[in-house]
């Protein structure tokens, strides 16, 4: 099963950029095939749905315990959201009758639960520490840089919370330090209180740093753009990796209520 986690700030950073640069702020759809959720969907499960249960969940504790942070992220998901279990073996379940291998099924139910997952992350991020958010935007970070060497489109792909197409070793380690990173925090209590900095001063932020760094901004007015061209994705790269290295050089404290104050949105 491929990985679903998705930058889950980065869908409401890449919302601000362009509203710093256009001037006006849009949602942004949802990548085709994702399924919305109904709260209220906890019904029996079918046979096939039993048989993938009794199948995959097993294996996601087992690779959970071994590291291997995307099961973690899912299974905190399920404590978190129920429901999310139920669709995503529902959404299996259909893919292998349908002929889908059990890889490809999982990959089918990560999908269809990734709106969610993204919106429980952003939650998570409002209850972050200081260092752990601090924390995320460094991988973050890592990441971009990772795109810009490796395969450019990604930093395109990923700028808008879809999936990157191309993978690396080193790719695969930072985006098990970001899930890792989550999964701490959505499974800690609430302490509460942590500064949350209003997603309007975060976009004048944005504007100061643009107007410093011209590229930054030019950048920004791609995000979104269909099939954006190798350059323009590469422009795409600059402006988010010029984002969080800016944030860097913030204070802790200043660094990671940005940070919160992306995922309030």
């Amino acid at each position: 099963m491929t990985h679903t986690r998705n930058f889950m700030h980065i869908v409401l950073l890449s919302a601000g950029l362009l509203l710093v640069a256009c001037g006006k702020q849009e949602p942004l759809p949802a990548p085709d095939g994702e399924a919305q959720l109904d709260s209220g969907d906890t019904g029996a499960f079918t046979t096939d749905e039993a048989e993938l249960q009794a199948k995959i969940i097993p294996e996601f504790e087992t690779a959970a315990a071994n590291g291997q942070m995307d099961a973690a992220l899912f299974l905190a998901l399920f404590r978190l959201r129920p429901e999310t279990e139920t669709v995503f073996l529902e959404t299996a379940a259909q893919a292998r009758r349908e002929g889908a291998t059990y890889t490809e099924a999982g990959r089918a139910g990560g999908d269809a639960i990734r709106p969610v997952l993204i919106e429980e992350s952003n939650k998570a991020m409002l209850r972050a520490t200081d260092q752990q958010a601090s924390d995320f935007a460094e991988v973050t970070l890592k990441e971009f840089r990772e795109f810009e060497t490796t395969a450019v489109q990604d930093c395109a792909r990923t700028a808008i919370g879809l999936s990157p197409l191309l993978t690396s070793d080193r790719l695969a380690e930072l985006r098990n330090a970001e899930s890792a990173i989550t999964v701490d925090i959505l499974n800690a209590p609430d302490q509460g209180g942590f500064r949350v900095t209003p997603i309007e001063d975060v976009q004048t932020w944005m504007g100061d740093v643009f107007r410093d760094k011209p590229a930054a901004g030019t950048g920004a007015t791609y995000i979104g753009t269909p099939d954006p061209t190798d350059e323009q994705a590469m422009a795409i790269c600059n402006t988010m990796i010029t984002i969080y290295e800016e944030l860097g050089k913030l204070p802790l404290a200043r660094r990671a209520a940005y940070m919160r104050g992306m995922s309030a949105g």
